[in-house]
């Protein structure tokens, strides 16, 4: 870690003095250096004037895991984000210097806690990169980073991947709930699906949580099928945000090879096409969302 990130870091309650002793500045702590980047640029284009600084959580907070667990958090960026939040709010409940942004996760399920705390705000999805699942963003993906021939459609390709994304989403949520030390999903389960153009896959659940339990799946499999989504909210409520570009690769492999040749083999890589998949952003529709529009308001303070 280089010398000028190690003298940005604070531990909250050194962060929360400085937010009191200087109120007019404005800083903005996410979970990781990708999101930072984001918001960074996109604050860069629609408040470009704005003395405001970005930073990932590792970059800014020192806290260690025993006291997350303490708090009843995972030892995560995102339990680290909102521990951070709430010490900050304990010691200066109206602060108005800093801002902290979470991955909303499991919330809609109950999964993920998404506490009230001044100055802390989630995502309006699951995770930043369900900003990106839509037809629009895709289409620009397809077209300019994968060169792809007309006659892949985007909005073919969310059909057919949407399934899919919300069974994985399911099962990773009911591995959730299994005893300590809680099963991660097997690598295999991704890593060997295959799709077909209409959506159809491999993918079955039972197997899965096999896999992942290492065959210990008493009651994993009823507390699956027991598991509803609801039909009213938003599917990007029901989609783990590195999944969407680890199936995207899945089916494009599958069903379009060629968009993975010559110099874009690198892209079927799922973490290096997710970086791409975040160049697809529009300020227009980031600026709808919730998330955005609360940011836009916290960097303009007292202005109105």
């Amino acid at each position: 870690m280089s010398q000028e990130i190690d003298e940005n870091r604070r531990t909250p309650e050194e962060l929360a003095v400085l937010f009191d002793l200087e109120p007019d500045i404005k800083e903005v702590i996410v979970e990781g250096r990708t999101d930072a980047g984001l918001l960074r640029w996109y604050f860069s284009i629609t408040s470009p004037d704005a003395d405001v600084k970005f930073f990932a959580i590792q970059d800014r907070v020192l806290i260690n895991n025993d006291r997350l667990q303490s708090m009843g958090y995972d030892s995560g960026n995102r339990g680290r984000v909102i521990a951070t939040a709430q010490i900050v709010e304990s010691l200066f409940p109206e602060q108005k210097a800093g801002a902290f942004v979470a991955d909303r996760d499991r919330g809609a399920i109950g999964l993920d806690p998404c506490p009230t705390v001044n100055g802390l705000h989630f995502t309006d999805f699951t995770s930043i990169e369900l900003y990106f699942f839509n037809e629009k963003s895709l289409r620009k993906i397809l077209t300019v980073t994968l060169r792809a021939p007309q006659s892949v459609k985007a909005s073919h390709i969310l059909t057919a991947i949407t399934p899919i994304l919300t069974t994985l989403f399911r099962i990773r949520a009911v591995l959730r709930t299994a005893p300590e030390p809680k099963p991660k999903l097997a690598a295999g389960v991704i890593d060997k699906l295959k799709i077909g153009a209409d959506g159809t896959s491999n993918l079955d659940p039972k197997d899965a949580l096999q896999k992942s339990a290492q065959g210990k799946v008493d009651g994993l499999l009823q507390t699956y099928e027991a598991l509803s989504l609801s039909p009213e909210l938003d599917v990007r409520h029901y989609i783990h945000g590195h999944d969407f570009c680890a199936v995207l690769v899945r089916y494009l492999q599958g069903n379009h090879p060629q968009v993975f040749r010559e110099e874009r083999r690198g892209l079927a890589y799922p973490s290096t096409l997710e970086l791409a998949v975040l160049t697809s952003a529009e300020v227009s529709e980031l600026a709808e969302t919730h998330l955005f529009q609360d940011l836009t308001e916290f960097l303009r303070g007292d202005e109105d």
